[in-house]
């Protein structure tokens, strides 16, 4: 019988290369992060998500990043919804790339331990050791009760994830039966086999924000997801430290630190900005803005108008780091960023296939020159031309 294969996983997966700042991109299985109502905004068809993964792939991104959505922010059938499944997602996208890191991200209380790690074993082998997991211990409880799950309290909620990425850690690295009696997690004999095909496992993200947060993702994670809220350096600098300090005093372990960026490419600065006027104040999605600022401001009424305006724009606008302007604009813009010690970066656009195709022609070539990134995958060359 033929043996199933085993690699170490900085042979096979892209987010362990030697580029000092990684790429990814985030959200092309739903409509993206930008709440809008412009046609410009992205459908999430499985022709079109695949379509951006590919030149993705051809650009050498290290990662495609999809977020899990149980339910819209706003009505029914609301457009917030429309996402697709993440592994499978993650499957078919693993099957028909062949460069990038490919993710998918689950809630830990919508899904036993065991079938994550069955399912991303499986993704593993198809995509040749590309796989990563974003865990997410989830925020939107509408969601949460839609799986018949009552709202923990936050720092209970980790506590619940803490024993859910340990089952299946174990389970993607043990080979006896996995046994647990925990308060959340219940397991007895479990096994997932094949294992993985990256060892020790596939590499893990997380987003956390909070001090609990922190720590989950210092104990567990290999990337830590942050959403940058300063422009200035000496301040992201600070936040991208403190993760990295975190997680070698506390658990002696070594974290790379994401964050995500809107990118508007154009002529100028200020047609950029333009644009994202046109996206975000001419035509705001308001519905799913109203949801998203009433489970995440519990104090709305307390805040001075000025101040809602200001956080409408931002959430409006997916509330990561912006991109705007030229290729110059945008490689100098990141190069600042990497220079603050962020490893990677994951973005997002309105029109992504559009964009993708823009960034990777104007912008790559001169992260390229900077010195922030190697040449694109040997295999992929013809397509620069």
């Amino acid at each position: 019988m033929t043996a199933f294969p085993e690699r170490p996983r900085d042979a096979t997966n892209p987010i362990f290369n030697a580029n000092k700042l990684k790429l990814g991109v985030f959200g092309i299985n739903g409509p993206g992060t930008v709440m809008t109502t412009h046609p410009d905004r992205f459908t999430p068809t499985w022709q079109a998500s695949l379509a951006v993964a590919q030149i993705a792939d051809r650009a050498g991104f290290e990662a495609v990043v999809p977020y899990s959505r149980w339910k819209p922010f706003g009505p029914a059938g609301h457009v917030t919804g429309t996402t697709l499944d993440t592994f499978t997602w993650a499957a078919g996208v693993s099957a028909l790339t062949r460069n990038s890191g490919v993710f998918a991200t689950c809630h830990t209380p919508t899904l036993h331990p065991l079938v994550v790690a069955k399912q991303g074993a499986t993704i593993d082998h198809i995509s040749g050791g590309r796989f990563a997991l974003n865990v997410v211990v989830g925020w939107f409880i509408p969601e949460m009760e839609a799986f018949g799950v009552d709202a923990a309290a936050h720092d209970q909620r980790y506590d619940q994830a803490d024993e859910w990425i340990t089952v299946v850690k174990r389970l993607w690295t043990e080979t006896e039966e996995v046994d647990l009696d925990g308060r959340f997690v219940k397991i007895r004999g479990g096994v997932s086999t094949p294992k993985p095909v990256q060892k020790p496992m596939p590499p893990i993200m997380n987003a956390g924000g909070s001090e609990r947060g922190k720590q989950f993702a210092a104990q567990h994670a290999d990337i830590a997801f942050v959403v940058v809220h300063d422009d200035d350096p000496a301040a992201v600098k600070a936040q991208v430290q403190s993760y990295k300090t975190l997680a070698r005093e506390t658990y002696q372990r070594d974290v790379q630190v994401w964050a995500y960026a809107l990118v508007i490419q154009r002529d100028s600065v200020a047609e950029a900005r333009a644009a994202f006027d046109e996206y975000t104040v001419q035509r705001p999605d308001d519905p799913s803005i109203d949801v998203f600022l009433g489970y995440q401001v519990k104090n709305l009424g307390d805040m001075p108008p000025e101040a809602v305006k200001k956080l409408r724009l931002a959430i409006a606008g997916g509330g990561g780091i912006q991109l705007f302007g030229t290729p110059h604009d945008i490689a100098a813009r990141l190069k600042t960023l990497s220079d603050c010690g962020l490893d990677g970066i994951l973005l997002t656009f309105v029109d992504y296939e559009r964009g993708m195709t823009r960034f990777a022609e104007g912008v790559l070539p001169l992260l390229e020159k900077a010195g922030l990134r190697g040449p694109i995958p040997a295999s992929e060359a013809a397509w620069r031309g």
